[in-house]
């Protein structure tokens, strides 16, 4: 018996998470869902620039609203990086994703401000959060 505990325990300890990735519904329930927790009218809604660019503290206090609510990050731990790798398109962009946390750390100017920095870099570097996201298309030449 007690070496049942014990592997069940060790198996807690070392199971994978069990993340699911979230789609493109998912991403427009979650924005809808922050926008009603921050009592976005639909006048402020129609007049705010939605883009991940947009240096407006609503639309970052959104994004940070988002990708808290898929899991994705909270102000205790900050990024979960392994979540955030398998969101992004898996293994293959571990590197990608590990480079924009850090490089921009969490709370530098303000915490919804980094994460929305964070995602933007994951952007630039061509990685998707959901399949079916169309790509980004570059205005600076």
């Amino acid at each position: 018996m007690k070496y049942f505990l014990l592997l069940l325990l060790v198996g807690l300890v070392y199971s994978d998470d069990d993340y699911v990735l979230k789609t493109r519904a998912d991403v427009g329930e979650s924005f809808r869902k922050c926008l009603s927790i921050q009592g976005v009218s639909r006048e402020t809604f129609k007049n705010t620039d939605w883009t991940l660019s947009s240096t407006n503290p609503l639309v970052q206090t959104t994004i940070k609203c988002v990708v808290e609510d898929f899991g994705l990050f909270d102000e205790t731990d900050g990024f979960n990086q392994d979540r955030v790798v398998k969101q992004f398109g898996g293994e293959s962009g571990r590197t990608k994703v590990e480079t924009c946390i850090t490089d921009n750390p969490i709370g530098t100017p303000t915490v919804a401000q980094s994460v929305q920095n964070v995602m933007s870099c994951l952007e630039e570097n061509g990685l998707k959060m959901y399949e079916d996201q169309p790509a980004r298309v570059s205005t600076s030449e």
